[in-house]
């Protein structure tokens, strides 16, 4: 105890910092007697206590060299001490390693690797052994350049020689520990093993095949190859043989499934929370490996092996090959589609086996297949997969019915209710006599979802069964619970009606909402408690009742907002304690809470804990929030200053990226809620300043996309120039700066592409994340697009700035995504600032103009869309300037609508935007010397494209100038003697009920139909 005080006054930094206020004397004393106490105890937890003292003092001293003694010290520690001071020096230098900074190490790392090396020796005991791996370990997880860790490589053997050596003298959780800390190397620098993989994959193997060994130690080494795969998957590829000695093994583990009693009748199986078997284990390797090294690795391997497993006369392993498909097809989607017929086939012949853990398992793996390859799942094998789940309703087997109706929701989340419908009244009639006819809660639960499900993917065809399920839903909620098990049923019964509800709208549902939101609010206020699931589900109808009754939701939001307010501005419970000796061995975690251990520099170790129960229920408030300011804002405006107090500092909430994504779409729904007469100017540079902030220090490039978002929202919500222009300044360089980290990254995973091209999966991952940079950059681009629209301090800026970027993103260097970001800025540029001030952006249009023509005929469809779109806004703006190209720009767009490809669904829009470019040419330009963009020349080739469907906004515009033709009684339009004029009325039916013509031009429509 003495030890652990002293390290608690010592090692204290900062205002509170006690060693840096002692007399060099008392400090080098100190310091001297530190090292001889290590050196002479012998008690193990006494040691243990003075290393972590001495580590603790030495990551504040070290690196500004005021313990020169201690390096030396460990060393010779390490070399000539007994078997206790060696493993004191190695418990210090991993403590040491985790605090300094990387290149403090850096010129030790060969005096360091001789240590270790030394330490690994067969001369000493397990214990030192272990303990230098533990200390390399730690080292090298904190090196950051690879030239450092694979420096290290020579260890490998020694470590692998020790770990067999453990197992080989019954030193199992010594070898375990060792496993252990080979993962946390996999996880963050598994180029340690580059070189030694094939034998590394080989003893792991070995130790998890191997009958001798504690399962807890075979399941660790299935740990450490899957952890090395996931985050080395391109070396691992590469690796002879491993696909085909670990998925066999991984599947071998799948056949220890048991029989159990009562399995049918029950929905969880009874086994120890807390025990993880090989199945649990085998499970989510099949998962993991797949997904890691992808369907060209691993398909080839299970494909044989699953059919093997499928004509076993042995249950388990029929059960195992059902199972280890439906883990395994996310990961070889690409593979298994190909013959997906097939695997169908296979599946839906296992519904009828004789075993009831094999029918569940078919079901299992329909509804896995259902979601892997949705929607072409759905619309391929409707017509044998939902009558087969339908005669599975009729299973005597409870447990089986459940899932079935589980899968059923699976289906239906993805299909489309053209081939669903015909099924649906009997779907709907089975699920009615499971409902009547089941006494057990879980089977109800689901079969509650699967309503749910259908009612959703119907919608209003629903409302033909609403008579037959929402009286049985209303029963069950005016009934309170009769034990913590009807708790679920109760709060699957609400999302049930709800979902219901929106599907067959307001007309139908509202009747039923007060009712409804009456028995919600008894049951809230009720004493629930913290771990009822009902809180949640009520949360969830609330919300989806107010986007169904809209506005009609008013009277009720004073009795619920409060309580999400209060629960949205929740403080998360996190709790940093210390770790010392009286913690160790004390894992034991409570449940609802996330421990995560970290060494902080100077301090020691501390453990962080956060109650994730807390979290769910914060995000969920501030969603429904999101909801209510959406779907009622008129009712929502009274509440706004507190929810602006809530949601402006979650835009850096630190611990869940959903709360900082939801928080973002709250601001400019707040903007949109206030009554016309209240100024929105302040507010809007409240907000401004906080996601300037949040925005440069985010870290996830999802929530970035939301923030910018958030921002170009918040600016069109608000009147012009309703910012400062110090502030206009500050979101330009924003906008930039965020912009140019952007595309760094962007570069930076091309190049990764460019180095695994041969690597098709991960290609493929790759592309992920540039696709979510590339949405991060489009953000960008709609944000300049509105402070060019609002702002005229803000064109100088564009032009300053923005402007030579863009002609920078037109050059050779970059790729089709980055020329249409750039043509996107100049058409918003030219577009939004010239209603400004077209003197302002008339010395930049040559430049401009001559970019969009060169990418009218680019292959990508995208840039070319930005182009011909751009040539119709510099038609309306370029004046003089574009009259001069006006006949190259003519020829460009009727060069895209002759395109043979021009009505394909990929360039349907480019095509779109060029005959809406003609219009204007038409409009702006027919006096053209040229005659080139006159009605008789453009006019034919836009009528002959009608309608246009693939742009709604330029479908509106064409569509209006195309009726005000016939209106004005254009020759051309109408014909010879109105001979166009039926053929035009029929247009005008086809349109008049849709989005793509506005309500103006629906008027209009009228009087030509009389």
């Amino acid at each position: 105890m003495c030890a652990v005080i002293l390290r608690r006054a010592i090692c204290k930094t900062g205002d509170d910092a006690l060693f840096p206020a002692l007399p060099q004397e008392l400090q080098n004393s100190v310091k001297q007697q530190l090292l001889q106490l290590v050196a002479a105890e012998q008690q193990k937890p006494v040691r243990r206590s003075l290393s972590h003292c001495v580590a603790g003092l030495g990551s504040t001293l070290c690196e500004k060299n005021e313990w020169q003694e201690l390096f030396p010290f460990l060393f010779n520690g390490v070399k000539d001490g007994d078997s206790g001071l060696k493993k004191s020096c190695l418990s210090i230098f991993s403590s040491l390693t985790t605090y300094v900074e990387d290149k403090f190490l850096i010129p030790y790392l060969g005096v360091l690797r001789e240590a270790f090396q030394f330490a690994l020796g067969e001369q000493h005991d397990m214990e030192v052994r272990i303990a230098a791996v533990d200390a390399i370990s730690s080292l090298v997880v904190v090196l950051e350049e690879e030239e450092h860790v694979v420096n290290f490589q020579s260890v490998v053997g020694d470590i692998l020689k020790t770990i067999g050596q453990a197992l080989s003298t019954n030193h199992e959780d010594q070898a375990l520990e060792a496993i252990e800390a080979l993962v946390t190397i996999g996880e963050s620098t598994p180029e340690l093993f580059t070189k030694s993989l094939s034998d590394v994959f080989q003893a792991m193997i070995q130790i998890a095949t191997s009958q001798q060994v504690e399962e807890s130690v075979q399941q660790i080494a299935v740990e450490f190859c899957l952890t090395l795969a996931e985050n080395d998957a391109r070396h691992t590829k590469k690796v002879p043989h491993f696909a085909e000695a670990f998925f066999p093994l991984a599947m071998k583990w799948l056949t220890t499934v048991e029989e159990k009693k009562d399995w049918g009748v029950t929905q969880e199986d009874d086994d120890d929370d807390d025990e993880i078997t090989f199945y649990d284990v085998g499970l989510e390797a099949l998962d993991r490996i797949s997904l890691a090294l992808g369907g060209r690795v691993i398909e080839p391997v299970a494909t044989g092996l699953i059919a093997q497993y499928l004509n076993n006369p042995d249950w388990q392993f029929r059960h195992a090959g059902l199972m280890a498909l439906s883990q395994c097809a996310e990961g070889c989607a690409k593979q298994f589609e190909v013959n997906l017929g097939s695997i169908v086939h296979m599946v839906l012949k296992h519904l009828g086996d004789a075993h009831e853990r094999v029918r569940w398992a078919a079901v299992h793996c329909i509804a896995q297949l259902a979601n892997d390859f949705c929607p072409g799942f759905q619309l391929a094998f409707h017509s044998a997969v939902l009558p087969a789940l339908m005669r599975m309703l009729s299973d005597s087997v409870p447990r089986i019915v459940a899932h079935t109706a589980n899968a059923i929701v699976n289906f239906m989340d993805e299909a489309d209710v053209e081939y669903t419908q015909p099924y649906l009244d009997e779907l709907v009639t089975k699920l009615l006599m499971v409902l009547q006819n089941s006494t057990l809660k879980f089977v109800n639960e689901e079969v509650l979802a699967a309503f749910a499900s259908i009612a959703e993917n119907c919608e209003a065809e629903f409302v033909k069964y609403y008579d037959h399920i929402v009286p049985y839903l209303k029963q069950l909620l005016s009934q309170p619970p009769a034990d913590k098990q009807d708790r679920m049923l109760r709060a699957k019964a609400m999302e049930c009606i709800t979902l219901i509800g929106m599907s067959v709208g307001k007309e139908k549902f509202a009747p039923d909402a007060k009712q409804l939101m009456e028995m919600l609010h008894a049951t809230l206020s009720s004493k629930l408690e913290s771990d009822d699931p009902q809180v949640q589900y009520i949360l969830q109808a609330w919300a989806r009742i107010a986007k169904c009754l809209g506005e009609e939701f008013h009277p009720y939001l004073p009795h619920v907002v409060p309580y999400f307010l209060d629960q949205a501005a929740i403080q998360t419970d996190v709790t940093v304690t210390d770790v010392d000796d009286r913690d160790e061995g004390n894992d034991d975690e409570e449940e609802g809470v996330e421990t995560l251990m970290l060494a902080i520099k100077g301090v020691g170790d501390r453990r962080i804990q956060i109650k994730t129960s807390l979290l769910q229920d914060k995000s969920l408030a501030c969603s429904v929030i999101e909801s209510f300011l959406e779907d009622v804002p008129q009712g929502m405006s009274p509440y706004v200053e507190r929810i602006s107090q809530i949601m402006v500092p979650l835009l850096k909430f630190p611990y869940l990226g959903e709360i900082r994504d939801t928080a973002s779409k709250c601001l400019p729904l707040m903007l949109a809620c206030l009554p016309p007469h209240i100024g929105k100017s302040d507010m809007l540079r409240h907000f401004a300043v906080h996601i300037l902030q949040a925005v440069q220090c985010e870290h996830d490039v999802e929530v970035a996309c939301s923030l910018v978002e958030c921002f170009q929202r918040c600016i069109n919500a608000c009147d012009m120039n309703a910012m400062p222009d110090n502030m206009v300044f500050d979101c330009s360089t924003m906008l930039k700066k965020v912009f140019d980290e952007s595309l760094r990254r962007r570069g930076l995973v091309s190049k990764q592409q460019k180095e695994v091209a041969e690597d098709e999966d991960e290609v493929e991952k790759l592309e992920a994340e540039n696709e979510g940079e590339e949405e991060l950059l489009n953000q960008v681009v709609e944000a300049v697009g509105a402070m060019v629209k609002k702002y005229q301090s803000f064109i100088p800026h564009f032009a300053n700035t923005f402007y030579p970027m863009c002609l920078g993103l037109l050059g050779d260097g970059y790729g089709d995504v980055e020329k249409r970001l750039a043509l996107c800025a100049f058409d918003d540029f030219v577009e939004h600032g010239s209603q400004i001030s077209q003197e302002a952006v008339a010395p930049y249009l040559q430049p401009i103009i001559s970019a969009l023509l060169k990418h009218c005929s680019s292959a990508d469809a995208d840039l070319a869309q930005a182009a011909a779109y751009g040539l119709g806004v510099c038609a309306q703006y370029g004046g003089q300037v574009f009259r001069q190209i006006a006949p190259e720009a003519v020829q460009q767009l009727v060069a895209i609508t002759k395109n043979p490809r021009a009505q394909e669904e990929a360039y349907a829009t480019t095509t779109a935007n060029a005959l809406s470019s003609m219009v204007k040419l038409i409009k702006f330009h027919h006096d053209h010397d040229s005659g080139l963009c006159r009605m008789d020349n453009l006019g034919p080739i836009v009528l002959a494209n009608l309608p246009i469907q693939a742009d709604e906004i330029e479908a509106r515009f064409v569509h209006e100038e195309v009726v005000d033709w016939v209106l004005a009684g254009n020759p051309l339009v109408l014909g010879e003697n109105h001979s166009n004029l039926p053929a035009i009325k029929e247009l005008c039916r086809k349109l008049i009920d849709t989005d793509l013509v506005n309500d103006g031009t629906k008027e209009k429509m009228k009087r030509i139909m009389g």
